[in-house]
Formats: structure tokens, C-alpha cells, sequence
């Protein structure tokens, strides 16, 4: 069901095969570099053109200008070695102008630069990290807080897939979009912080009074519009925002496996969307105010949306927002079924685990009407070993309103757990040997969890109890047999 562990094996090797064979001769072609600061995509285009089935593709160890938006269909058992780096244009207007205009395929939040599609084919980055590299320039879009026409690095649309030692530095919004099917990830570095910013280094106090003062900055010697920072407590809200919006990966397909992943980037690491199973996550490391391993968003304007089979292992969440996340849309529709967050480690994050079943965006007025009263159903989930500490404030650098888009009543400071659920449609949740504390490495963390809203029996296989207050673990009864994740 999973990715099989001899297909990455078999896939480097089916050209040498094919040619050994004597009955496909092996293409090699070298994409030329202008060296002059000019366009490369067209020398890029004819390389894929003259070596789109059964070849090799290389990029020399040079800068190549890819500033025009670029897709690279038909691929058949085609391995690429990027030896050099990939630029996207500087110029933000001149990225807005080309993606205004490509034909390149959109994915569910945006036009990609690079659209792959094809059969059979490998990216191999460098093991030197200044090589292998798509270099975006984001800094500069997100020192303005620019939403217009951003693109989405890439769209890796393939059947029998390789994305290996590849970086992403500084990325103007999204990265990797993978719908395709039987991919394979592995060593795979995102940079997306601020460059002129850190996760504590802006504070901006703001009062929802009618009588409030104008908002006092502090540590101004280090802030930029990227980076403002928030806790809330009654009465008083911290804002933090850095509108960089920056997902490492999203997941749309079947079978793929992500295997070492290492990032900073201020939105998720991992999202698993719609349409996503049998998928893999492990071993990675997840930094700076990211929103973590996450599921969703899922059943926006009431969509049937479906995820199932999804396992993240082995991460180190490290100043993120969430460490494990599930998002669906109030009035959504379909399911996600048989997840599992297993092996955590949490550090100075806001909170641990977090859950809602009625995601809304709160900057555009109040929760709206749910006249279907239905709710994206989640059942058969488990976070199971997390270890490590909260924050001292609770932070999202992607608030621009109070309450912040992802706020829930009683969220005034770090949360081990958040437990947001539409009433009767969340089954067979668990936690087990979960050991999240303060800052000051001490258990007396707090929850939010609404018991009325537990399908009858929850509460017995839950594994803490739900309330809202201290984090008290339960026993976890009657577990049916045979359960498991991959």
C-alpha cells in the first residue's frame, strides 16, 4: 500500500537497464546556460524536448535564469540531475506579469512556476548545499506582506516519481505540489525565515477597544512588515505576522513518501489535502513558526473532501505554531479517515496538538450559518508519543486580525491540546503517552476541549480528559482490535 522500498532502486536504474538490453538507446542531453543573465527557459525547453523519453537531462554546476514559467509534459523514464540552481526572476513585478499569463496548470492554491508532468521521473539534486537549489526571492515579497500573483514553486504531477537533495531557498509562497502517485521524497531542505527576523523579535500590543491606544512596537531595530508577533490574553491581544504563507509540501496524491525533510517555513510542512492516500511523512525537522504536520484544510464551501492513510513519524517540531494539526471548514463535507501522528518532539511550540472540525476565517466577519449542519467527519486517529515544551506566549506570524484567523474561545495562552469539534462527527480519536510541558519543563499544562460535543463513547478511548483546564491523561478503553496505522 505504501511506497514500495525497491521502486526508488528500480527507477535510477531502468535507463541502464533499457541500454544494456540494447533495446532503447539512452538519451543524454545537457541543458545550456546563456551566462550572460538572460533567460534560460528556452535552452531549458529544448533540452526536455530532445531528451523527453528515456534520457538523461543535466544541469551544469551554474546559475540558470528561469524567468519564464515553464512546463515539462510527456516525461517518460527521464532522470534529471540539477547540478547547478534554478532562479526564478528578481524582479516581483516581473513575476507577476509571467504568471498573469502562463498556461501552466493551477494547483488548488496557485499557479506553478514548474509544471512536470510524465512517467517514470527523477529530480537529483547536489549533496553540496549550495547546489541543487530553486532560488526564489521571497524576502523581498514578504518584507511588503505581497499576496498579489504569487506562484507556487512547483507542480510534480507524475506516475513513478524521485524528488531527491533538492532546496528551496527563500520561496515567494508555496513549494511542491504532489498529486501524482508512487513518489518518493528524500532529503529535502526549505529555507523561508526572515532573514531580518526571529520568532520573538517583534511585539506589537493592540487593545479591542474603541479606546485603544495606538499600538506600541518593540524591538523596532529588528521588525519588518514580515514579522509581527502575538500572544492574547483577556482584554489584550499580541500580534505577530509574517505573511510569507510558505507550505514545504502539499499532498494531494497516492502513495507518496516524504523521508527526511528539513525546513523553515511559516506556514505548514507538511499539509495533506484533499483527494490525499496512503502517504508517509517521517524524519524531518520543522522550524520557525510553521503550522506543522497538518491535515487540510478540507471541506471548504461545504466540499465533499476525502483523506485517508496518512502516517507522520519521527519530526521535530522546533518554534512552530502546531506540532500535529487537523483543519476543516465549518459546513464541510466527506471524511478523513485512519491518521497518526507517532514519535514527536516538540519544542517551544503553541500548541501540541490541535484539532477543529469548524475552521472559519474569522477576519472576515462571524462564524457563518451551518444550514446542513454537517461537518467533514474524522475517525480512527492517533497521536501517540509526543514529548517536549510550549512556548512561553502563543504565537502565529500569519494573524493580520483579532481575533486571529485560527482563534478559539479559551485560547489565551499555550495549549497542549485543542480539541475543536463539530458535535457527534469526530470517532475513534486517541492519545497515548503524551508528555507535553511548560517552558519551565513542568506537566501542569492546560487543554481546551468541549466534552458535549464527544460522540457517545469518546471519552473512554480518548486518552486525556476533555475539559477545559489541566491536561489529565485517561486510561484508553476498549481499543478496537486490529487497529493500526501502516
Amino acid at each position: 500500500m505504501i511506497f514500495s522500498k525497491t521502486f526508488v532502486a528500480a527507477l535510477l536504474l531502468v535507463l541502464s537497464a533499457v541500454a544494456d538490453a540494447g533495446k532503447v538507446p539512452v538519451k543524454k542531453c545537457t541543458v545550456k546556460a546563456n551566462k550572460n543573465g538572460k533567460d534560460d527557459s528556452d535552452n531549458i525547453l529544448k533540452a526536455f524536448k530532445d531528451c523527453q523519453t528515456n534520457s538523461i537531462i543535466e544541469f551544469q554546476k551554474v546559475d540558470y535564469n528561469a524567468h519564464t514559467p515553464i512546463t515539462l509534459a510527456g516525461l517518460q523514464n527521464v532522470v534529471v540531475h540539477l547540478k547547478g540552481n534554478l532562479n526564478l526572476p528578481k524582479d516581483m513585478a516581473t513575476v507577476q506579469r509571467a504568471i498573469n499569463v502562463t498556461l501552466n496548470q493551477p494547483s488548488t492554491y496557485a499557479t506553478p512556476w514548474f509544471y512536470i508532468h510524465g512517467t517514470d521521473v527523477s529530480i537529483i539534486g547536489s549533496k553540496d548545499s549550495k547546489w541543487g537549489r530553486f532560488n526564489g526571492y521571497g524576502q523581498q515579497w514578504w518584507d511588503i506582506g505581497n499576496r498579489v500573483l504569487r506562484p507556487q514553486l512547483a507542480t510534480f504531477n507524475v506516475t513513478g516519481g524521485l524528488l531527491k537533495d533538492l532546496k528551496v531557498i527563500k520561496p515567494i509562497a508555496w513549494g511542491w505540489n504532489l498529486p501524482g502517485k508512487n513518489i518518493r521524497v528524500e532529503n529535502h531542505f526549505v529555507d523561508a525565515a526572515p532573514n531580518n527576523a526571529t520568532r520573538e523579535s517583534t511585539v506589537v500590543r493592540f487593545q479591542p477597544s474603541s479606546q485603544s491606544k495606538p499600538a506600541e512596537r518593540l524591538s523596532p531595530t529588528r521588525a519588518s512588515p514580515s514579522t509581527l508577533m502575538v500572544t492574547s490574553k483577556p482584554e489584550q491581544f499580541l500580534i505577530r505576522t509574517h505573511l510569507s504563507l510558505l507550505i514545504g509540501f502539499n499532498l494531494s496524491g497516492h502513495n507518496i513518501t516524504v523521508d527526511g525533510y528539513y525546513g523553515h517555513n511559516g506556514d505548514d510542512c507538511i499539509s495533506v489535502i484533499n483527494g490525499a492516500k496512503d502517504i508517509v511523512a517521517k524524519n524531518g525537522y520543522c522550524g520557525f513558526s510553521s503550522h506543522g504536520l497538518s491535515i487540510g484544510s478540507l471541506g471548504r464551501n461545504g466540499a465533499n473532501h476525502t483523506v485517508q492513510n496518512v502516517l507522520f513519524k519521527n519530526w521535530t517540531m522546533d518554534g512552530a505554531v502546531y506540532g500535529a494539526r487537523f483543519k476543516s471548514w465549518t459546513g464541510g463535507n466527506g471524511f478523513a479517515d485512519n491518521v497518526a501522528w507517532e514519535d514527536i518532539t516538540l519544542i517551544n511550540v503553541s500548541t501540541g496538538i490541535f484539532v477543529t472540525q469548524n475552521y472559519y476565517d474569522q477576519d472576515k466577519g462571524p462564524r457563518p450559518e451551518n444550514p446542513t449542519k454537517s461537518s467533514t467527519r474524522i475517525s480512527n486517529f492517533r497521536w501517540k508519543n509526543f514529548k517536549g515544551t510550549l512556548g512561553t506566549n502563543w504565537t502565529d506570524g500569519t494573524c493580520i486580525s483579532t481575533p486571529c484567523w485560527n482563534y478559539v474561545p479559551g485560547l489565551d495562552e499555550p495549549k497542549s491540546v485543542i480539541f475543536d469539534l463539530y458535535p457527534g462527527t469526530a470517532l475513534d480519536l486517541s492519545l497515548s503517552k503524551i508528555d507535553i510541558r511548560t517552558n519551565k519543563n513542568k506537566k501542569n499544562t492546560n487543554v481546551l476541549c468541549d466534552a458535549t460535543s464527544l460522540a457517545t463513547g469518546e471519552q473512554d478511548t480518548l486518552g486525556f480528559q476533555c475539559a477545559n483546564g489541566p491536561f489529565v491523561a485517561t486510561p484508553i478503553k476498549n481499543n478496537k482490535p486490529g487497529q493500526g496505522h501502516h
